[in-house]
């Protein structure tokens, strides 16, 4: 009989070893005077049926960035376009729905990058399931990469906003319903050598940013007292290369500890709800909704912090922020001026300085 403990180490020498593509990466700010506004967090549902959520996983105040290798341009973006022709790049997003389920019904992202106004190239914007663990070696195994393709929507590489925008791409099907994690993320095809000045990249945080370990390393002692390490890489973030096979970018790709700049827009139905609690916030949503020219923003804080509200259009364009600071413990219901709003739905996000957060949607009528 073998028990299985959970060793609190960092660094593996067999992780360390794996085969990876290097090089001098660089980074370039894909917009230096706007950070993205979303937080670190997997939000859950609102207390209403059909509320509109962004699921995000770049902290508040991360300036959105983008990589590329070698010296200038001459290898392109590794999140993009590049030398090795990837064909996709994807970030994870762990959801818990309970008794509720969830559509997926667009992705906001961030690009860096130049686009020929003349470009003939597609990209299609997609989700995926999550597969089953691949094994890498004998003591190295995955938690597996994106699988099926659950919904996509093509896109002219024109139409992508390359200034570092916060943009939405809404899928035009109906979503298929998800209860458990999928990949969020973009595929394309093109040759390197035939790009006519489309080079172009999804952003990410700052190398080191991203807070999920990369791997968990576990140390099994069996009865007779001999020891076997065994290692299961947490892919929070991968790339499909030429080959058609997805790896790690961490372990197995670009040696980058990041997180893409992929958000996912979601639906959540089910039955309702008293709050959802993430971290030290437990979001209530907010009343009237429909609303005319005030809402109210209902949350409570299991101890003080700050906390701040930002209301965007549909497509991610900041128009209010509101900062609360030093809000005590408690209940808190925060009044918000929509006067100045033209009919339409929008998104608002509440996150507090600890990297809680929960987005949802506000209509205006």
């Amino acid at each position: 009989m073998r028990k299985l403990l959970l060793l609190t180490i960092s660094i593996l020498t067999g992780v360390a070893g794996f085969a990876q593509r290097t090089g001098s990466h660089q980074y370039l700010p894909i917009n230096s005077t706007t950070t993205n506004p979303f937080t670190h967090s997997t939000t859950a549902r609102t207390t209403s049926v059909g509320d509109s959520i962004a699921l995000s996983n770049i902290p508040s105040g991360d300036p959105i960035i983008v990589y590329h290798a070698g010296t200038g341009d001459t290898q392109g973006y590794l999140t993009g376009t590049d030398v090795w022709e990837d064909q996709a790049f994807a970030e994870r997003y762990d959801f818990n729905c309970g008794d509720s389920s969830m559509k997926v019904v667009g992705i906001l992202a961030q690009f860096g990058g130049v686009v020929n106004p003349a470009s003939t190239h597609t990209l299609s914007f997609s989700i995926w399931d999550v597969g089953a663990g691949n094994v890498v070696s004998g003591s190295i195994s995955t938690t597996g990469f994106p699988n099926n393709l659950l919904d996509s929507v093509t896109v002219p590489f024109t139409q992508i906003d390359a200034s570092g925008a916060l943009k939405a791409y809404m899928f035009d099907s109906a979503s298929p319903t998800l209860q458990s994690s999928f990949f969020a993320g973009y595929s394309m095809s093109y040759s390197f050598t035939s790009l006519d000045g489309d080079t172009i990249g999804v952003g990410s945080s700052f190398n080191g940013a991203r807070t999920s370990v990369p791997y968990t390393p576990y140390l099994y002692v069996t009865d007779l007292g001999d020891t076997t390490r065994d290692t299961v890489i947490n892919v929070q973030n991968a790339t499909m290369e030429s080959d058609n096979t997805w790896y790690d970018n961490y372990t197995q790709n670009d040696s980058l500890y990041n997180d893409l700049a992929i958000f996912p827009i979601v639906k959540i139905g089910g039955p309702t709800s008293v709050g959802i609690t993430k971290k030290n916030l437990t979001f209530f949503g907010n009343y009237p909704n429909p609303a005319t020219d005030q809402t109210n923003i209902r949350f409570s804080l299991a101890a003080g912090t700050d906390v701040t509200i930002q209301i965007m259009e549909m497509t991610g364009k900041m128009l209010k922020t509101i900062k609360q600071n030093k809000l005590a413990a408690g209940e808190h219901i925060i009044s918000v001026d929509i006067s100045g709003f033209a009919s339409g739905n929008y998104l608002y996000l509440v996150h507090t300085a600890d990297g809680a957060g929960v987005a949802s949607e506000l209509t205006v009528k």
